[in-house]
């Protein structure tokens, strides 16, 4: 393992590397934003919630003359700025019951962890909040799922698996988390490059890659494209986390991608969860954080696997810049309407089951979505009904409660 990855206590912390800066930043972003959505109900006076680490490391890294928090000390610290910021203007407090389980399978990691941890004063935490493992992911994944609902109805939970390859989540801890939990999101890094590179033609018969999908199918597209020095290996990556996705259990899968130079590879920063909503939260944070991350395909409307198409189009790097939203709002006024009437049945459409259907297509938030709908409402290409069931006045917010109904007087929507 590199020595950006290796910690031991007392010793010089590994320095930060560009990539795994910005990987903490989203992370960091994510989880603000989703302690401030989860209890935006002001009569919601407790939350429960277990935050998993399942390559913790030893905590924290050197950045210049800086420590940056590494992945354990960003999910304490963030609980910790939820409980002071949402409990700050509430008349009932909130409590955020937290459970943390860091696992790292290497001591010098543990030993270095256990050391941050009683640097940054969680020493009072450790055997009760928090759980310290040396061990396994994939091996300990199994009682901690078993310690989770015990205590919680919900199973209201992140797991962060920063793995330094692909190899140390087989695809059958993300299936049992999703199989067993209602409300878990999991964030996984994995070296997408890194299996391309070690490839072979045999590679199909080794379980490491049939769990993702990789059969002589695979490997004959793969070899096919792969000399194409522009986007030759983005087909296959594409490939790929279309079988991580359909193989994952989770119904909303969202792909990022990081450039890491020291290795120079594509490294794959995926987010996964049950819920459009929280999706929709993640998506939004990458806007924010532009130009860090690429996501592989158009930004409007797109699907994940082989798509040769791409190597004609040579416009597939997207990379959450203004240029890319604006391209994007644009082509999403041309996309919508056929993707609203593919799914309209009756003549009609609820706004919620249309996000839910291209969820996993666009690099589009909510409001960009809302947005376009707005525009067709606006040339009377749809009429939008509230909840209450009364038509909406054109120009007025779109909210996922209201449905969308084609106007009598006709329509230039193309109809199945």
């Amino acid at each position: 393992m590199q020595d950006n990855f290796s910690w031991r206590p007392g010793a010089p912390l590994p320095g930060i590397e560009r990539h795994t800066l910005r990987k903490l930043d989203v992370l960091r972003d994510y989880l603000d934003v989703y302690f401030d959505t989860v209890v935006s109900d002001p009569r919601l006076d407790c939350l429960n919630i277990t935050l998993v680490d399942g390559f913790a490391g030893g905590g924290a890294y050197q950045n210049g003359d800086e420590i940056a928090d590494g992945s354990p000390l960003v999910l304490l610290h963030a609980v910790e700025r939820a409980r002071e910021r949402l409990n700050r203007n509430r008349k009932k407090p909130l409590e955020i019951n937290a459970r943390f389980f860091f696992i790292d399978d290497k001591k010098n990691h543990i030993d270095a962890l256990y050391e941050r941890l009683h640097h940054e004063g969680f020493s009072p935490q450790i055997g009760r909040e928090i759980t310290v493992i040396k061990g396994k992911f994939s091996e300990e994944l199994p009682d901690i799922l078993t310690s989770i609902k015990a205590v919680q109805r919900a199973g209201r939970s992140i797991f962060v698996l920063d793995q330094f390859g692909y190899t140390d989540v087989p695809m059958e801890s993300i299936r049992l988390i999703f199989s067993q939990l209602e409300r878990p999101e999991v964030l996984l890094t994995f070296a997408i490059d890194g299996v391309l590179n070690y490839l072979q033609q045999d590679s199909s018969t080794l379980e490491r890659y049939r769990q993702l999908g990789i059969d002589d199918h695979f490997i004959a597209e793969w070899n096919a494209n792969k000399h194409d020095p522009a986007l030759g290996r983005l087909i296959s990556q594409r490939a790929l986390m279309a079988n991580i996705q359909m193989g994952s259990g989770a119904d909303y899968f969202t792909p990022f991608m990081l450039w890491s130079p020291t290795d120079s590879r594509w490294m794959m920063f995926a987010h996964l969860s049950r819920h459009q909503a929280a999706r929709d939260k993640m998506l939004g944070v990458h806007w924010q954080a532009q130009n860090s991350f690429r996501h592989l395909g158009r930004g409007s409307l797109f699907s994940l696997g082989f798509d040769t198409r791409l190597l004609e189009a040579k416009d597939a790097l997207f990379n959450f810049a203004a240029h890319d939203k604006q391209k994007m709002i644009q082509e999403l006024l041309g996309e919508v309407p056929r993707e609203i009437s593919i799914h309209m049945k009756e003549r009609q459409l609820p706004v919620e089951h249309f996000l839910r259907m291209i969820g996993n297509r666009t690099a589009a938030t909510n409001e960009d979505l809302f947005s376009a709908i707005k525009e067709l409402a606006l040339s009377r290409e749809v009429e939008v009904i509230s909840k209450k069931g009364t038509s909406k006045r054109i120009g007025s917010r779109i909210e996922i409660t209201d449905r969308l109904v084609l106007p009598l007087q006709g329509t230039f929507f193309p109809l199945n």
